[in-house]
């Protein structure tokens, strides 16, 4: 089956918004990448803006979705951190320019992306790992203060995705989100050095 004019638009878009940014990327190179005319955009999308909108959106609630059934998995506070975090490395791996789409997002200056609370974003996130830590320290599993580790653990998983978008390494699996949350839950002095 064909890709409708919509998919093949949102697909033209995110490899130009990931490539260029949302300020350097026009809809006539939108619509030339779609093999649509500019009435046909319109058509679906009222604007550049909504289009970038609504893929950076899509993309949060989907990854929500997949994220929210990656913590329900684990019997155990730690095997619930890291099937989310395992999750999300899938979802970077499975489309890298929409992530790289969204961090673009992220460090753009201010009046070069439609206005999006990114730091909403990352903080529903950490409070979805948060949650995890909390239950895990009710079980008497884990210790520490949730929020902090809740945090902790989307600072490490950025820069590994930002590593990976940038060199391609590491390979983000699930034995890389197994030694990310290894180290945050036990220590450094705990880890050994390769597992």
């Amino acid at each position: 089956m064909k890709n409708s004019a919509p998919e093949k638009i949102r697909n033209a878009a995110v490899g130009l918004f990931a490539n260029k940014g949302f300020a350097a990327t026009t809809t006539r190179e939108i619509c030339q990448r779609a093999g649509v005319t500019k009435p046909v955009l319109y058509y679906h999308f009222k604007s550049k803006e909504q289009l970038f909108t609504e893929l950076v959106l899509g993309a949060w609630r989907d990854c929500g979705r997949q994220l929210l059934l990656a913590s329900k998995r684990g019997k155990s506070a730690r095997e619930k951190l890291v099937d989310v975090m395992a999750a999300d490395f899938e979802l970077t791996q499975r489309d890298p320019r929409l992530a790289t789409m969204l961090f673009r997002m992220v460090f753009a200056p201010q009046k070069e992306t439609p206005s999006i609370d990114c730091v909403q974003i990352g903080m529903d996130w950490a409070r979805l790992i948060a949650g995890i830590v909390r239950e895990g320290i009710r079980r008497g599993e884990l210790r520490g203060r949730p929020r902090d580790v809740g945090e902790a653990i989307l600072g490490v998983h950025v820069i590994y995705t930002l590593s990976f978008l940038l060199t391609g390494r590491p390979k983000l699996d699930r034995k890389l989100a197994r030694r990310v949350v290894d180290l945050l839950v036990e220590g450094c002095g705990a880890c050994q050095a390769d597992r």
